[in-house]
């Protein structure tokens, strides 16, 4: 128990928290079964007689056949019991006294309260047990700074200042600085703008190694229009993307030439290793790959021999990741795959993979069209994805080889088959077209 929990029942806490996690979008866990190990409460942000705020540290363990811990962050507003407030989930004695609790993400005057707590360069807790670090980066522009929760599906939470700012509060830890924050910062430090500007941050340091990123505050890009909006709106309208596409490829080029500094290489037989280790798992999984994994698995092998150049990249790049906004397209969302580790997402990958899962997303955009498999849907995402395609080579200076190309989207099409499966089976055909399609040889979609 941390320094900040005062008389604190911890067991009391991890019990009114569950439910409540256990059916949150940001709780990766559903299917496998797990319970609440351990809850640890951390210094408090906002400390007065009517309201507190603190984060919490809610460590979910799976069982002896998983083996998986997790942990995740709950960020938790006390009121004296009966005073109300919204999102309230029950009560818990905390210093000999009955408070009300909730959770602060989806409470205005608690999330008005935690803003300039983490908008400063300031240390909280006393130094004995863990202590809260918030870094201010760049100091905001004046603006309107009512806090409004963002409602939308998302793996973390997102709180809306107005029309200044956007608060991530990072839900699923992992240890040391987040990918989205780190990225952010260095590419802005680069002098990249098509990301949105980082004012600050706060992470939680037990002493023990580097801090553990907790949240990040950004910029709140004006009139932002979704990307894959558009990409739907344009391909059910048949109306050309290749302006759009064109600015986003530059966009990704950019980015993928500021992070080359980094540069490394991976070997091309450890690549086809690992994308016919996901196929075999892929296809037991949905076996609508079956007829397709001899072609696939022949896509794989013609990486071996290879030496593929490699660096950060952005891991989860498609159109959702996108935003068009009066100052240009803006990316977003630095994190990698959300069901991949901190160690899988940090190890240097192909730029490749973020253009695959672009040329993918956009493959995904012609659903929206009456007739997907049609003449102008084919001819809508051939001239959309060459458009893409040759502003991304003009700018990162890369020739897009074909063929590793052709891989990482056949890769990316069977995961996609998997999700589908599970998810969304009447939409399986998506990912099993493409994948006849890349395998096939001379098909347009491989140009």
């Amino acid at each position: 128990m941390s320094a900040a929990s005062g008389s604190f029942d911890t067991s009391a806490a991890s019990a009114l928290w569950w439910p409540v996690v256990s059916q949150a979008r940001w709780f990766q866990g559903k299917s496998r079964g797990g319970s609440p190990r351990s809850l640890t409460p951390l210094p408090w942000l906002v400390d007065t007689a009517d309201l507190r705020v603190r984060p919490e540290l809610l460590t979910v363990s799976y069982g002896a056949a998983d083996g998986a811990i997790e942990t995740y962050q709950l960020l938790v507003a006390y009121r004296p019991s009966g005073c109300g407030g919204p999102a309230v989930i029950g009560t818990l004695d905390l210093d000999a006294a009955s408070w009300d609790v909730s959770d602060a993400t989806r409470d205005p005057e608690a999330m008005a309260a935690v803003l300039p707590a983490v908008a400063q360069d300031r240390v909280y807790g006393t130094g004995h047990g863990p202590t809260l670090v918030a870094t201010y980066s760049r100091p905001m522009p004046d603006g309107d700074l009512t806090p409004r929760v963002f409602t939308g599906e998302q793996s973390n939470t997102n709180v809306l200042y107005g029309d200044t700012a956007l608060l991530k509060v990072f839900r699923k830890l992992e240890p040391g600085a987040n990918l989205d924050r780190e990225l952010t910062g260095r590419l802005l430090a680069g002098g990249v703008s098509d990301v949105p500007v980082l004012y600050g941050w706060l992470a939680v340091d037990t002493g023990d190694g580097e801090p553990d990123d907790l949240m990040m505050l950004t910029e709140l890009l004006p009139d932002p229009v979704d990307g894959w909006g558009l990409a739907t709106d344009a391909a059910r309208t048949d109306t050309r993307f290749d302006e759009e596409a064109a600015a986003l490829g530059r966009a990704l080029g950019q980015i993928h030439a500021a992070l080359a500094a980094d540069h490394a290489t991976v070997a091309g037989d450890d690549v086809a290793d690992q994308m016919e280790a996901r196929l075999t798992a892929a296809v037991e999984a949905a076996p609508a790959l079956t007829e397709h994994e001899p072609a696939l698995r022949t896509c794989f092998e013609a990486l071996r021999g290879q030496t593929l150049p490699a660096q950060p990249v952005h891991g989860d790049f498609h159109l959702g990741q996108t935003l068009s906004t009066p100052l240009g397209w803006r990316i977003i969302d630095f994190e990698g795959e959300p069901l991949k580790s901190m160690a899988e997402r940090r190890r240097p990958d192909s730029p490749l993979r973020d253009v695959a899962g672009m040329l993918r997303s956009l493959s995904y955009a012609t659903s929206a069209a009456d007739d997907p498999h049609g003449t102008a849907a084919t001819e809508w995402l051939q001239s959309a994805r060459e458009a893409f395609l040759r502003a991304y080579r003009e700018t990162a200076g890369s020739s897009a080889d074909e063929t590793v190309l052709a891989a990482y989207e056949a890769d990316k099409a069977a995961y996609e088959a998997v999700y589908e499966t599970r998810n969304r089976p009447d939409w399986v055909h998506i990912p099993l077209g493409a994948i006849a399609a890349l395998t096939t040889p001379n098909d347009p979609q491989r140009s």
